[in-house]
């Protein structure tokens, strides 16, 4: 089979940089779980566990506003940014916002008793 000849024109390419480009941080979580088991009797034991969620409290943000709207396709003015050129805010959802964050540190006490 012959090989087809794939033109690339980098004018285009400079300002398409294609889709779901735009990506958040990722996920930076760590857990944490303690436990110790006391023997009363043989067949009987009391276990204490103690567990932390996201330990670090290292907050997470989501819900970023990845959208950009241009006035038209002769004018590429940026409609919806956060701040005006002034600095007076604009649009509060506007391009680059923050509408949310995952959860903060969890921690929780588990008393067992087993027989």
């Amino acid at each position: 089979m012959p090989r087809r000849l794939r033109l690339h024109n980098p004018a285009i390419s400079a300002w398409a940089p294609g889709v779901n480009y735009l990506t958040g941080p990722g996920i930076n979580n760590t857990d944490l779980s303690v436990q110790k088991t006391f023997q009363i009797t043989e067949h009987k034991s009391l276990q204490l566990r103690g567990d932390a969620f996201n330990v670090f409290n290292h907050t997470q943000f989501s819900g970023y506003n990845t959208t950009v709207n241009f006035s038209g396709l002769t004018n590429p003015t940026v409609t919806n940014l956060f701040l005006k050129p002034n600095g007076t805010i604009n649009d509060l959802n506007g391009f680059g916002t923050v509408s949310g964050a995952r959860d903060p540190r969890i921690m929780q006490l588990v008393m067992r008793f087993v027989f």
